[in-house]
């Protein structure tokens, strides 16, 4: 195995341009050049090919998987998309998720909760579901981390509601993130009285999660809001996970709630007890540019970056006529001619996530859910614990030198960790199909798996090393590839696999 990689290694990865040929370069960090021209059309793409089919794989799957594209193509790119947004309770995996993370599901550990969602993330056969929790989460940012002992089981729901309810109503969603447990303790909504209302949660329902900073509203209209967010508070449940397994709960206590009549955007705002929860939501929808401030964040995340106001403008329209259907928005975008255009192909950086993830699928080479967990806090992003209100840091930001170096010790514990679970008797050779297995067509395919883009000579270069070894000195020796040799196979096809994870396209959706 080899050792973890160097600062100085990791100096020659990063001076290669991110560019994925012949797209076009990474929308972020450097000087890429002219960007490709700007494609704006919502009408439904109608002709795809297979690198498009590849490009929607890629930025809605954590990664590109042969299998998956097979399937997209049984079933025809429309249904497809129909099961994908259709998020669905799994019980089959979220029992095995458990089973395999969470000995105690009613007391689990801050680490068994992230290793419970990573093992989901790995195994889940619509990816996209995960893909999309994690959008919401890092939008709608709460972390696990501020929960006591007997509250933590309270993440399972939480990340559950982005989970099954990511691609639904987003009046309803909005309404279920105002009232969920870890979100209520996050930002003092369990201590906000109307004795003492508490501005945290009123200040982000607007500034982070519906409109942005300082675009509709006032201080005074924050104020207000307060007092209509009061009334809930956390007790102790004695007995409730059985004898001397006492858990806390959330509970509505009517008297703790302020029921006067507020003033919000200079309207009345009555009274409506434990319904201005929802109250809140419909009044911010009715009166505010919550569309417009959604659709631009989900379209800079699946599509590109900065899109013009008028094609903001029209996602945000499509959505509200849609009765805030959030099903029709993706689907719109999915399949729009914008999505599939130079510009939406050009390159988004990936996050951690989707780097530790998308690599495992994409290769067949898990590793536990453990290493995973660590590999993800070692880089800095470990789900289900953002680092603030505001969620993890995006684009550039994820390719500093420490972070790529973090990035190349995950793919060595993913490509030599082969004698331990789940990879114990993984043959890496599945991934050659019988037709291509001269040295030359074991590149192209590897590079085709991974989505990577070798220039000719670093093309050449990986020919070379599937041709060569070292002897006992270190001395480059002749050793003509041999895909039926099961030791030269299990060596060379991990180590290529090890050093494209590590190309600069590879950094990039």
């Amino acid at each position: 195995m080899p050792a973890k990689v160097t600062s100085a290694l990791m100096l020659l990865l990063l001076a290669a341009p991110l560019c994925l040929a012949p797209t076009g370069c990474v929308q972020e960090g450097g000087d890429a050049g002219p960007p490709p021209p700007v494609e704006e059309d919502l009408a439904p793409n109608n002709s795809l090919n297979d690198n498009d089919r590849i490009h929607f794989l890629r930025r809605t799957h954590f990664s590109f998987v042969p299998a998956e594209l097979q399937r997209l193509n049984q079933m025809g790119f429309g249904a497809y998309l129909d099961w994908m947004l259709d998020l669905k309770t799994q019980p089959a995996l979220e029992s095995a998720a458990l089973a395999a993370t969470v000995p105690d599901p009613d007391f689990p550990s801050q680490a068994e909760i992230a290793r419970w969602w990573i093992y989901l993330m790995q195994h889940n056969e619509n990816p996209f579901q995960e893909v999309l929790a994690m959008f919401w989460h890092d939008h709608f940012a709460a972390s696990q981390d501020i929960l006591a002992a007997e509250a933590r089981y309270w993440a399972f729901a939480h990340i559950n509601l982005w989970r099954l309810h990511g691609t639904d109503n987003l009046a309803e969603l909005l309404y279920l993130m105002n009232v969920d447990w870890l979100m209520l303790e996050w930002l003092d909504g369990v201590r906000s009285t109307r004795f003492a209302p508490n501005e945290n949660f009123a200040r982000e329902f607007w500034e982070l999660f519906t409109l942005g900073a300082d675009n509709g509203y006032t201080q005074n209209d924050i104020v207000e809001a307060s007092k209509a967010f009061t009334g809930y508070r956390t007790r102790l449940a004695v007995g409730q996970a059985g004898p001397g397994r006492d858990q806390l709960i959330v509970e509505w206590v009517p008297n703790r709630h302020d029921n006067t009549t507020k003033t919000i955007f200079g309207l009345p705002f009555v009274g409506n007890g434990q319904a201005e929860y929802r109250d809140m939501v419909t009044l911010t929808l009715a009166q505010r540019p919550v569309a417009e401030f959604i659709c631009r964040k989900i379209w800079e995340y699946f599509v590109y970056l900065n899109p013009s106001d008028t094609l903001v403008n029209k996602l945000a329209g499509l959505l509200r006529s849609s009765g805030y259907n959030l099903k029709t928005l993706f689907r719109t975008i999915f399949q729009s001619k914008a999505f599939f255009s130079a510009q939406a192909k050009a390159g988004i950086i990936k996050n951690p996530v989707e780097h530790v993830i998308g690599f495992q699928r994409a290769t067949g080479l898990f590793i536990t859910p453990t290493r995973s967990d660590n590999a993800l806090v070692d880089i800095g992003q470990r789900p289900s614990t953002p680092p603030t209100v505001n969620g993890w840091p995006s684009g550039g930001f994820w390719l500093s030198s420490q972070g790529m170096l973090e990035r190349a010790n995950f793919l060595r514990d993913a490509v030599y960790y082969r004698n331990e679970a789940p990879q114990a008797g993984y043959d890496v050779g599945t991934l050659i199909p019988p037709n291509m297995q001269s040295a030359d067509q074991v590149v192209q395919r590897l590079a085709w798996l991974l989505q990577v883009s070798p220039t000719p000579a670093q093309a050449a270069e990986y020919v070379d090393y599937l041709n060569t070894d070292r002897n006992g000195s270190g001395t480059i020796i002749a050793q003509p590839w041999n895909i039926n040799d099961p030791v030269q196979r299990e060596k060379k096809l991990r180590g290529l696999l090890y050093i494209m994870g590590q190309h600069p396209t590879y950094a990039i959706r």
